[in-house]
């Protein structure tokens, strides 16, 4: 059966003629046998994908683990900051609610929600990854050769090439198509333990797909030693594809953020998160490692209408300390009219070292460090008292790493009172 296999260069020698019709004949008919077969596949785990049957051999394999380290820390995490705030009036002894700028949409601000008060939020995000480090994931070509390597068909019994020639392999030009795509939707809740000690649990429940389509053309055109008589069988385009979906939960997020100063004159807090690998790393749910995330949080509102905020922590990584990533954020919210706020923020993620083992034959792309920039601009419309209703884009303004055109967020957010501890 015709198979892929990398073939070394050297690997072409001179020899007879004799059969090669017959081979010819054979290997046509192995073709055509496997194009024969259904066009698409379910594999297992998405990942599995990129080294199912009808894509074996064409040295998409080690895409597969290389996205699954990576699509993840794609996924834009709501804040944990509750849209409104409260605070107790000991001349009426009740919790109310105060009329300033609401919080941002992603980034923290230092404020805590107040004693006792709950926010219940429901968010979702749609990402469809489009580029690695500025490369089109729509429009990826393999290199021609890598360290004397190809891409390439093993031919049983081999065959005479264009000058004569003896080759047992052919190597192939692999035009990919990759198509990743998630669904986020985060239900969290935010409790005011204290004035001055806010919790967060936000409990993502993601969607994921990934498809693959390859055009082939055999041999390889930028390899004219390779070339073929004219009319020769092996000579042949051809398309393949593949794809899976798969649903479950991500990685569990606790938070929590406590007030360090306040009006001194800004309000400082510190945050701590900890992401629990709950979301399964080769179906694109999860990042797989437990990560421990300290922040310092600074805001302060002014006038009642602007409120300016940095964040700057460390995303460590538990399993893989190395792998950790310097994340900040930087930017504000401002009343525009009556209910309505907007928000921008510029995001920064700095990773120590490359996210995950890079690719040991990179015919596609290569797993690099990257430093990611995107800014987040959104809408919140405060109703009905403690509701808010959020809009969101996440727009990269580099090139590095994995990326979308854009991330969309909507979120739902209610905040009431609920039992003070």
């Amino acid at each position: 059966m015709l198979r892929s296999v990398i073939g070394g260069m050297k690997g072409v020698e001179a020899g007879s003629r004799g059969g090669a019709t017959i081979r010819r004949l054979a290997l046509l008919a192995a073709v055509l046998a496997i194009s024969c077969t259904a066009s698409a596949v379910r594999a297992a785990k998405l990942a599995d994908v990129f080294s199912s049957g009808e894509l074996s051999g064409l040295e998409l394999a080690p895409v597969g683990p290389a996205l699954a380290s990576t699509v993840a820390a794609t996924y834009p995490v709501a804040s944990a900051s509750s849209s409104v705030t409260y605070v107790f009036d000991p001349n009426t002894e009740t919790f109310e609610r105060q009329t300033r700028v609401l919080g941002p949409i992603i980034g923290e601000r230092a404020e805590t929600i107040g004693q006792g008060q709950i926010a219940l939020g429901l968010s979702y995000s749609h990402v469809d990854v489009s580029t690695i480090n500025g490369d089109d994931l729509g429009d990826l070509v393999n290199l021609p050769s890598i360290r004397g390597h190809v891409v390439s068909f093993a031919v049983p019994g081999g065959l005479h090439l264009a000058d004569g020639r003896f080759t047992s392999y052919l190597p192939v030009h692999v035009r990919v198509n990759i198509d990743v795509e998630a669904d986020i939707a985060t239900p969290g809740v935010t409790y005011g333990l204290t004035r001055d000690l806010d919790v967060n649990l936000t409990v993502p429940i993601i969607r994921t797909f990934v498809g693959v389509k390859t055009l082939e053309q055999v041999p390889d055109p930028r390899l004219p030693q390779f070339a073929l008589p004219p009319g020769d069988a092996n000579t042949q385009t051809r398309d393949r594809s593949a794809f899976a979906r798969a649903t479950g939960f991500g990685d569990v997020l606790l938070r929590g953020k406590y007030v360090l100063l306040r009006e001194r004159p800004v309000d400082l807090a510190a945050g701590l998160g900890v992401s629990f690998p709950s979301g399964e790393r080769d179906d694109f749910h999860g990042t797989g490692d437990y990560r421990v995330q300290p922040q310092l949080i600074v805001s302060r509102v002014i006038g009642d209408r602007f409120e300016p905020l940095l964040n700057l922590g460390v995303d460590v990584n538990a399993d893989a300390v190395d792998r950790s990533v310097l994340r900040w954020a930087v930017g504000a919210t401002a009343k525009i009219a009556g209910p309505l706020t907007g928000a921008v923020v510029f995001l920064g993620r700095n990773e120590f070292a490359a996210q995950s083992d890079k690719i040991s034959a990179p015919f596609f792309f290569q797993i690099e460090r990257n430093d990611i920039y995107d800014a987040s601009l959104g809408l919140r419309l405060l109703f009905a008292e403690g509701g808010v209703i959020s809009a969101n884009a996440i727009v990269p303004l580099n090139d590095d790493g994995l990326r979308a055109d854009v991330i969309p967020t909507f979120e739902v957010q209610y905040s009431f009172s609920g039992p003070a501890w």
